[in-house]
């Protein structure tokens, strides 16, 4: 299945993004470009893939649902101390491919240090959170409340299902509360991990404080996988049973 509907005006996509028809607004999150130049400075050799994969879904997202706006969710960028060489160019190439095509709205996440520096290139305001009618979009590393339908990153969650002779799958997922109007999106990041919803809804590696005053057991999980697209897998509470 490509995409699912969640609400009356909510789609979830196989390509990581939120669809927000009434918006004519994709949103997606954490992308970490330049995650592999860091990653070298720690003598870990990764190759140069994740703007590819990036900008592959955005651009299916762009066939697809023809946005009129893409909301990048905080952690446009991955490094926390300054702004390395990759960032700079795989930034400059995400925004000069897009910009002429949607509208580009940049949330800040705990990685955006320094990225107000690269957008103020492009003449773009780095924001801490954005209001769409009913829908309230910020990244989740800081506990900014729920707001109507609130939409976080940061999480980067996912599932990893587990069989009798301890064989583990990784899947990563969105997870939705209807009772606490909240969507948790997963990482575009190619190379992220994720944090294993099944053992907990708030990770140690991504600590989402607003998650610590919600009803865990009221989110549904849903799959993206490579083979079905999105599968509807139950409520979270069912999973760790």
């Amino acid at each position: 299945m490509r995409d699912i509907r969640i609400s009356d005006d909510v789609f979830i996509s196989e390509f990581y993004c939120a669809y927000l028809p009434e918006e004519l607004t994709a949103v997606i999150s954490d992308l970490h470009l330049g995650f592999e130049q860091e990653m070298n400075l720690r003598g870990l050799f990764l190759p140069r893939l994740q703007l590819k994969h990036v900008e592959g879904m955005v651009d299916k997202i762009i066939a697809t649902y023809d946005p009129e706006r893409i909301i990048i969710n905080g952690d446009f960028k991955h490094a926390f101390s300054k702004n390395f060489p990759q960032e700079w160019s795989d930034a400059k190439h995400f925004i000069d491919r897009y910009s002429h095509r949607v509208e580009l709205v940049f949330i800040r996440g705990n990685h955006d240090n320094y990225l107000s520096a690269i957008l103020s290139t492009r003449n773009i305001v780095l924001r801490d959170s954005i209001r769409l009618g009913n829908f309230y979009i910020y990244h989740g590393d800081k506990d900014l409340g729920l707001k109507g339908f609130t939409i976080l990153g940061h999480e980067h969650p996912s599932i990893v299902l587990r069989d009798s002779v301890g064989g583990s799958y990784k899947m990563p997922v969105f997870a939705y509360s209807s009772k606490e109007n909240l969507l948790l999106l997963p990482a575009l990041s190619f190379f992220s991990s994720g944090a294993d919803l099944s053992t907990s809804l708030i990770s140690e590696e991504h600590f989402t404080p607003v998650l610590k005053n919600v009803d865990q057991d009221s989110f549904r999980v849903f799959a993206i996988t490579e083979e079905y697209g999105l599968i509807d897998l139950g409520s979270l509470s069912d999973l760790r049973s």
